[in-house]
């Protein structure tokens, strides 16, 4: 038997980034292990710079993510005022945003930025190493019923929309775990779990199913969270009822 803690993950808006490519700022179609890693730091009021307290989370806990409805991507397109790169270099530092502006010779540069709308899932972390594992799964959930941090999906402009009911599960399997945590599942009003879901998971852990997986590469490992560097890691798909347990 193992334990899972499970997290309900729904906000009207979400932002989770895929790799940064020139004015382009992409959004996976599901949470991150970094994104929902991160949530776990801020509801323990683990900071970004504190490099120890972030390394044992990314070796400490295994991480899955079963989505429940995909939602919509959308694309926004922000602007923002600034110099050339040329006119910074004449100064030594540029302490303010003010500074910054009073060199003129200013420009606009435009990005796209991708949020996905209205998608439903259930995060789950478990302990993996633990003599990396700082903190229980029950310090976990406990932390996120009175974070530290603010919480939100990806980006600031993005908090969840409900409470994420944090709670820690007993089961033989990780399937077994999920559909213990969905069952009576609510979380919006009339919404009504599929009977087919998508499942994400790592290595490391009994999936409870045989069905066919497909492997992906996802660069969400966290390697540094103040220099913002991530690695590659395996991530296993499949389609899984929930009815079949």
């Amino acid at each position: 038997m193992t334990k899972f803690c499970l997290i309900n993950l729904y906000g009207p808006m979400a932002g989770y980034g895929g790799i940064a490519v020139g004015e382009m700022r992409s959004s996976w179609s599901r949470p991150s292990r970094s994104a929902v890693l991160g949530m776990v730091a801020a509801a323990l009021g683990i900071r970004r710079d504190d490099e120890e307290a972030q390394n044992r989370l990314q070796a400490g806990y295994g991480f899955s993510v079963m989505v429940l409805q995909p939602g919509i991507m959308i694309q926004d397109f922000h602007t923002i005022q600034s110099v050339h790169s040329s006119s910074l270099k004449k100064m030594n530092h540029v302490m303010t945003r003010r500074d910054e502006m009073n060199l003129g010779d200013s420009e606009t540069i435009l990005s796209r930025r991708e949020y996905l709308c209205d998608h439903v899932s259930v995060a789950c972390v478990w302990i993996r190493d633990a003599e990396s594992a700082q903190f229980s799964l029950e310090e976990i959930a406990a932390a996120f019923r009175n974070p530290v941090f603010c919480l939100y999906l990806g980006r600031k402009s993005c908090p969840p929309a409900l409470p994420v009911h944090a709670r820690v599960l007993q089961a033989d399997s990780l399937k077994s775990a999920l559909v213990q945590h969905i069952e009576g599942f609510d979380l919006l009003n009339g919404f009504t779990v599929p009977d087919r879901v998508s499942l994400f998971f790592e290595e490391g852990i009994d999936p409870g199913f045989d069905d066919p997986v497909m492997v992906m590469k996802r660069r969400d490992n966290i390697l540094s969270r103040s220099r913002w560097q991530f690695s590659d890691r395996n991530e296993y798909y499949a389609r899984i009822s929930v009815s079949e347990v």
